[in-house]
């Protein structure tokens, strides 16, 4: 039986009410296509299947979950059975009577803040003020909430106050990652942010965080050797490695599971999955064949993957190719 990560994003929907410039779904370009979006007892289905095989936390995202008129039957669903889960929105749709029925579950919440004042231009949406609203009835309501934070050339000049405000509205943690190409994003790429511009988003969010006593991730990893200072971040965790096939793995809204989310390769349907043991991308995914040739030699090799290797492969072609920050 073939070892599965202990996490599986599940994209539910590709549907949204946002046009996020930054968005890196793989079918908001035209060559992934999504035939169709699995039905309710599918869903359920691969629940059941993930649970059996060792999958220990669910994320529950798209597009955008609430676009699903079935989400809180799959939440009940796996609430039910025990499956540790989380939620990632972009909080237009919700509310608080939204807000009061995630409560009963005690499951985190994440909300996309990709701006304050530059929201709408990220977004399309002028929404920041219901977006803060819901940090604050999260706190209320003893939600866990995290806020998501995509950096880019556009916000990084507010990037303290984008990180502070949902901290003073009761979020508990933040995720930053920088925007890469990918899906829309892919059309996008002035705004991807150069390597001065990648500690100054670390040196920012460790001293936002420091201040405020809580601590967060860069979801997206980085080259070691970009990073002027590692040892100055104690609030902030900074990734190194990619947990893609290893940590975590996806599941398409039509079915298809992917080595990492931000991938626009479908290895093979979630009822195929032992075929992923001699599947080719997979298994350079597991066994972390996809160093670049320039990192070879390193030092850090145990500490380091090299940077994004899906933004490698977007870029570039493959996910053996140089990370983006050393382009642009």
């Amino acid at each position: 039986m073939i070892q599965l990560p202990e996490t599986a994003v599940l994209e539910i929907t590709a549907r949204c009410n946002h046009r996020c410039f930054f968005c890196s779904c793989p079918w908001e370009k035209n060559s992934f296509v999504i035939k169709e979006e699995l039905d309710f007892r599918t869903w359920c289905k691969i629940l059941d299947f993930l649970q059996r095989n060792g999958v220990k936390h669910v994320t529950f995202t798209g597009g955008e979950v609430t676009m699903r008129k079935d989400l809180f039957d799959l939440l009940d669903y796996a609430f039910e059975k025990k499956i540790s889960f989380g939620v990632i929105s972009n909080g237009l749709c919700i509310d608080d009577i939204f807000l009061e029925r995630y409560s009963y579950y005690h499951k985190t919440l994440s909300i996309s803040v990709p701006g304050i004042k530059t929201f709408a231009f990220h977004t399309g949406i002028d929404n920041i003020e219901n977006v803060l609203k819901i940090f604050d009835k999260c706190c209320e309501l003893n939600i866990p909430s995290v806020a998501n934070i995509v950096v880019t050339k556009k916000n990084i000049s507010e990037l303290y106050e984008n990180i502070a405000y949902p901290i003073l509205h009761g979020a508990n943690y933040i995720l930053l990652n920088r925007f890469l190409p990918g899906g829309r994003g892919e059309m996008n790429t002035e705004y991807l942010l150069s390597k001065e511009e990648i500690n100054t988003m670390l040196d920012v969010a460790e001293d936002v965080l420091s201040k405020a006593g809580i601590s967060g991730h860069v979801g997206t990893e980085l080259p070691l050797c970009v990073i002027k200072n590692p040892g100055n971040y104690h609030y902030l965790h900074v990734s190194t490695k990619c947990g893609a096939a290893k940590k975590f793995m996806a599941i398409s809204p039509d079915g298809y599971v992917r080595a990492c989310n931000h991938s626009p390769e479908k290895l093979c349907k979630w009822n195929e999955i032992e075929t992923l043991k001699t599947n080719v991308t997979w298994n350079r995914y597991v066994k972390s064949e996809f160093i670049p040739q320039m990192c070879s030699a390193c030092e850090n090799l145990g500490e380091c993957d090299g940077g994004c290797r899906e933004a490698a492969r977007v870029c570039f072609g493959d996910i053996g190719s140089k990370d983006p920050c050393f382009y642009f």
